[in-house]
């Protein structure tokens, strides 16, 4: 599939999901949520755990994990203090903001999208980035987050060791250990079928996101705050952070002296996740910088990507 394919079927799974939404409301948004819990525990699975056993662990990529948790509590930091001392928002808009930054797509649109742009091989670092340091800061960091600035949500909500569970119970994160963890390589067919089903299911996780940015944007508008601006000051920030800071640390670790994997780079440029506004949803905090910052970010991205592969 082609770049430009793509991003049209990204563009066009997220409008049917807007659509969806709009006609069947809950009955839709439920099963997509139960859609995408099959997907998470049955599915991508037994792809990460074939797409890891065939990337060979050394140095260069325990090291470029490791750089990826400093960039994600970078961004995080910067995220709280610009929101919260230069800013001066609202409790429950700075958890959004830093929610925003250490939350990202990695799955559903960066592994695409590495296949796409960079090629088969590349995937085995991009997985690795997404389950070994994407689902950590989603389960652990994220809802830590949501505890910490929420001002309300469903009652039940994970704290403490309820975190530590979740993030324990995720199946990717077990398959991807166990891919790293057996001896030799996924037969070579294994590995093919493993790249069509990461593309296959792209427009699935967007038809979820236009289900969601839909439900959540009931109450008017996601893409304008109050005073009507497309890019407040705090989605500016995420952009920031998101697009521009948190791959340039990774950058700079690679030049300098890590030569990391292109996929890997690639993942650290990731947009704002679907995630993030549902744990923003879930804790109280105001998930329309969450959302906005989605649409934004992924925009950004898409098209940056599209220029820079056209120009090559």
């Amino acid at each position: 599939m082609s770049l430009p394919v793509l991003v049209a079927v990204m563009i066009a799974a997220t409008l049917a999901g807007i659509g969806a939404e709009r006609r069947w409301h809950d009955t839709v948004e439920r099963r997509s949520r139960d859609t995408m819990g099959l997907l998470l525990t049955w599915v991508l699975p037994p792809v990460y755990l074939v797409l890891v056993s065939r990337l060979h662990v050394d140095l260069t990529l325990i090291s470029g994990l490791l750089t990826g948790f400093v960039a994600m509590g970078t961004v995080g930091v910067l995220a709280w203090f610009v929101a919260a001392r230069v800013l001066h928002l609202p409790r429950a808009t700075v958890g959004a903001v830093v929610l925003a930054v250490i939350v990202t797509n990695t799955g559903y649109f960066g592994l695409p999208l590495v296949r796409t742009v960079l090629g088969g091989h590349e995937l085995g670092p991009a997985v690795a980035w997404d389950s070994l340091v994407g689902q950590p800061t989603l389960f652990v960091g994220a809802f830590a987050v949501g505890a910490a600035f929420g001002t309300g949500g469903a009652v039940g909500e994970p704290t403490g060791a309820g975190r530590l569970v979740a993030f324990l119970k995720n199946p990717l994160l077990w398959a991807s250990l166990a891919g790293l963890a057996i001896p030799g390589d996924a037969p070579d067919w294994a590995g093919d079928v493993a790249q069509v089903i990461v593309v296959a299911v792209l427009p699935v996780g967007f038809f979820v996101v236009g289900v969601q940015l839909s439900a959540q944007g009931e109450g008017g508008s996601i893409l304008r705050d109050a005073r009507g601006r497309l890019i407040p000051p705090e989605v500016g920030v995420v952009i920031v952070l998101r697009l521009l800071v948190a791959p340039l640390i990774v950058v700079v670790a690679s030049v300098v002296a890590l030569d990391l994997p292109p996929g890997m780079l690639l993942q650290a440029a990731a947009p704002s996740g679907l995630n993030g506004m549902l744990v923003a949803h879930r804790f109280g905090l105001d998930f329309r910088p969450v959302a906005a910052s989605i649409v934004w970010t992924t925009a950004i991205m898409t098209v940056g990507v599209l220029v820079v592969t056209a120009v090559g």
